[in-house]
């Protein structure tokens, strides 16, 4: 006869979610996710100096300059060998990258920052909101609250409008909270085609199952998430990559992509979609909550 156990480790075999049970024998949080969000993919070009090295769902954008590599978000544990492989793809050695740039601290996007620090020597990069998550390895509330990663030590905390620079290449991180309380989306300008756009990494605007009322250990978490949508819509974003490729279609877009057409990332009304999703699935949330 079957136990519970042995029929839940079965399916968790059966997903190829080997490695993914708890001391129980259950599966963790996230498991079946986990496998979907890594599944492999290639890395393309995206617009002038920047580039996607992440996985299927799970974004890590590449920033190359003459003095070394940025990367923005890290992804999880398991993407590491994925992501390592796919900047080795476009011909980059991993010492190459010289900073580790956190959107922000939920294991998904942060998992795999401590492993990749370790293989390329990297600096990181993140908020001050989200710094005490990243030191100690786990986030306090929200569903992502039991899944916990490889803590490390911020080497640069950074506040709203401060910039990061590397070989004459310099981003600006603004405070977009909510998501969590340090969440960061960042803007860098690019040249294309004789013009100076503007490429928004912008950090997680989704409520994400997180609770948005009486929330003891983020009070002001309904607040910031209304703060940052006004913030969000003060902006301009020619390029708009996210977090989750899925929510921006960054590999639907990289397969349209032909030499001598126009480039299918550029569209300055996608930061005004993005923006108004977001909100109103926030409203339909929080009437609920």
């Amino acid at each position: 006869m079957w136990h519970r156990g042995d029929v839940m480790k079965a399916l968790v075999a059966a997903l190829g979610l080997a490695g993914l049970l708890n001391a129980a024998g259950a599966a963790e949080p996230f498991s079946a996710e986990r496998v979907a969000w890594n599944k492999p993919a290639e890395p393309f070009h995206i617009i002038a100096n920047v580039y996607y090295v992440g996985t299927a769902d799970l974004s890590v954008h590449l920033i190359a300059t003459p003095q070394g590599l940025i990367l923005i978000d890290q992804g999880l544990p398991e993407s590491v060998p994925l992501i390592e492989a796919n900047i080795k793809k476009l011909g980059y050695k991993l010492s190459d990258v010289k900073l580790l740039l956190a959107g922000h601290a939920h294991f998904d996007h942060v998992g795999g920052l401590a492993a990749l620090q370790k293989d390329t020597g990297a600096a990181i990069v993140a908020s001050a909101g989200d710094t005490p998550f990243l030191e100690a390895g786990h986030i306090t509330y929200g569903p992502s609250k039991p899944v916990g990663f490889a803590p490390v030590k911020v080497d640069r905390v950074v506040h709203d409008g401060e910039t990061v620079s590397l070989g004459g290449v310099t981003l600006t991180a603004h405070l977009t909270p909510g998501h969590t309380p340090g969440d960061t989306s960042w803007t860098l300008p690019v040249r294309e085609n004789g013009k100076t756009l503007t490429v928004l990494f912008v950090g997680s605007t989704s409520v994400g199952g997180n609770p948005l009322k009486n929330v003891p250990e983020y009070p002001g978490i309904a607040a910031d998430y209304r703060a940052s949508f006004a913030k969000l819509r003060s902006m301009h974003a020619d390029v708009l990559l996210t977090e989750h490729q899925s929510v921006s279609g960054e590999i639907e877009k990289a397969a349209r992509a032909k030499p001598g057409a126009p480039n299918p990332f550029i569209d300055a009304s996608a930061l005004g979609r993005n923006v108004d999703a977001s909100e109103k699935d926030f409203d339909t949330q929080f009437a609920a909550n």
